[in-house]
């Protein structure tokens, strides 16, 4: 992991984490507000060309993750539940922190499982060449 990587992962852990505390003082919700949104920040920049690539390769289905989790996040933790307003605003910012760290790993492990299947697919051209 590079110094940058740290660095934005460090800022956006600053950010979940503080902002998380100031809608409802739990130091275990900031912790994992803080955590996921660490996680998120260095994926993303990890990941940036893949963010901001265009949309080549892009199709309505790489986004239903992040809808579903989207709507679990302002629909589900809605203004009727029996919660203090400030615990449910950051509820919904510990969930669309889980959703762009969610994203992230999708793109990370996708990326890993299609160069797996790519070395995996030349090499056994390459032993089939020699076969014959």
């Amino acid at each position: 992991m590079s110094r940058t990587t740290r660095a934005v992962a460090l800022v956006g852990g600053l950010f979940g984490g503080v902002v998380s505390y100031v809608l409802y003082p739990d130091p275990l919700l900031a912790a994992t507000a803080a955590f996921v949104w660490g996680v998120a920040g260095a994926l993303t920049y990890r990941e940036r060309e893949t963010w901001t690539r265009g949309s080549e390769g892009v199709s309505l289905a790489n986004a239903v993750p992040a809808v579903l989790l989207s709507v679990v996040g302002t629909m589900g933790v809605h203004a009727g539940l029996p919660l203090p307003d400030s615990l449910r605003w950051a509820l919904v910012a510990l969930v669309f922190g889980a959703v762009l760290a969610a994203v992230g790993a999708g793109i990370a492990l996708g990326r890993r499982g299609t160069a797996a299947s790519g070395s995996t697919a030349e090499s056994t051209g390459a032993a089939s060449d020699g076969a014959d």
